[in-house]
């Protein structure tokens, strides 16, 4: 009968951090899902309508943060690395990924959504530790690319078009 004592002590307690961060990512997720329905419907030529990438996203990130919450209750986050190289907070990689986040945020409605999310591609590539500049280009071009021509002729939505406005 002493071990059940015991497997308590070894399990960590309920960190705080862990848990507000899954809320908040259902919160996020609710909102997102919620706002999602004030989108107005219209149709295109595929079905497919503006709503459907808003409430995919949102489910996910609801669903994210309940699986979160479960771990974050059940002893902590499974697969966080407690390696030494991740006891400091890394304040380079912040620093460009919210640089690139930023940039967008400015840049897409005069520059528009190609400029923009390239550039946004290359700094949070360089965030998460890329230094392949080469090939982070090449492939920020192609994703780019892709991803605009999806939005605009497949699904008939319009993105800012901003300097190459009629190029393509």
């Amino acid at each position: 009968m002493t071990a059940a004592p015991e497997a308590a002590a070894e399990r960590p307690g309920v960190r705080i951090a862990e848990v507000c961060v899954a809320l908040a990512l259902v919160a996020l997720g609710s909102f997102v899902i919620y706002e999602t329905q004030s989108i107005r419907e219209a149709q295109s030529v595929s079905g497919v309508g503006p709503r459907l990438f808003p409430y995919i996203v949102g489910a996910g990130l609801t669903l994210i943060g309940i699986l979160l919450g479960w771990q974050a209750l059940a002893g902590g986050w499974r697969d966080v690395p407690h390696a030494p190289e991740h006891a400091q907070p890394d304040w380079m990689a912040f620093g460009a990924i919210a640089l690139g986040v930023v940039l967008h945020m400015i840049l897409i409605g005069w520059a528009g959504f190609k400029i923009a999310s390239f550039l946004l591609f290359v700094l949070v590539a360089f965030g998460f530790g890329s230094r392949r500049t080469k090939r982070d280009v090449i492939t920020a071009l192609l994703v780019v690319v892709v991803v605009y021509l999806l939005f605009t002729e497949l699904l008939g939505l319009s993105l800012p078009a901003g300097l190459f406005e009629g190029l393509f």
